[in-house]
């Protein structure tokens, strides 16, 4: 019995005196870290000096650094990188941000931008984005190489919402250029403009000559499959650019006229 009181008394101060040397060495390195980072800062080390904008192509850096609004002063640790994340992130166009500090000096921002489908035929430019938003465009140079949406009437209050959701012939268009991107990513690329007519109707123009390839109003997608066996049929012998218009309202049937 004696024996064991002992055995336990000297496990006790065993673990007593490692607990007190662990607790003295986290007490060191703190005082040591903060020591660190109090010189750090008396020296300038790790001072803000350089904000790296990076993956936009459509927000501007100059809106991206209005809205983070953030001097080039004091340390990198002392930027809230989540407080400019929620500001960026407020901006158009922008589906996601991601930040964090190259050392000594920079403060980066990663941008992920909503993926653009096409422009909206209005008075102002306005660009129809794979989310279903409807965003003008931001003043200056862009070389977006996007097909236009046309002729659909009282756009305008859908536009200005932001958001297409409610108004059927956006909806529409953002169905079909949505199945073209990803189902038939060379049409997409040959896709000039979606005309709607007074009655509803659906014409593609392809390619720099304006070649009309008439949907009609139903089986959309169907008549796109069509349409891209039909062109895959004749490759070799003839080009898209070889048809005035393609008509594909008819079931069954093919209608085409060459060009003189």
């Amino acid at each position: 019995m004696v024996g064991s009181i002992k055995t336990t008394v000297r496990y006790m101060v065993r673990w007593l005196r490692r607990g007190l040397i662990a607790t003295l060495l986290m007490a060191i390195g703190w005082v040591l870290g903060k020591a660190i980072v109090t010189y750090t800062k008396e020296i300038a080390v790790f001072d803000l000096r350089r904000i790296e904008i990076r993956g936009h192509s459509i927000v501007s850096r100059a809106a991206v650094i209005n809205v983070i609004d953030l001097p080039l002063t004091g340390s990198i640790f002392d930027v809230d990188l989540d407080a400019i994340q929620h500001k960026v992130e407020r901006l158009n166009f922008i589906q996601g941000v991601r930040l964090g500090r190259i050392f000594p000096h920079t403060v980066f921002v990663d941008i992920v931008e909503n993926r653009p489908l096409a422009y909206v035929s209005a008075p102002e430019f306005f660009v129809l984005t794979a989310d279903g938003s409807a965003l003008p465009l931001p003043n200056g140079r862009h070389q977006l190489e996007l097909p236009t949406v046309s002729g659909i009437p009282d756009v305008n209050s859908a536009l200005d919402a932001g958001k297409i959701a409610g108004h059927d012939k956006l909806e529409q268009a953002l169905e079909i250029l949505g199945f073209l991107k990803t189902a038939f990513p060379v049409l997409y690329q040959e896709l000039s403009e979606i005309v709607f007519s007074s009655t509803g109707e659906i014409t593609l123009y392809l390619a720099e000559t304006s070649t009309a390839v008439r949907l009609g109003d139903s089986d959309l997608e169907q008549r796109i499959a069509t349409l891209d066996a039909f062109l895959t049929t004749v490759m070799g012998q003839h080009s898209v650019v070889d048809y005035s218009y393609i008509d594909l309202r008819y079931k069954q049937q093919i209608i085409v006229r060459e060009r003189a």
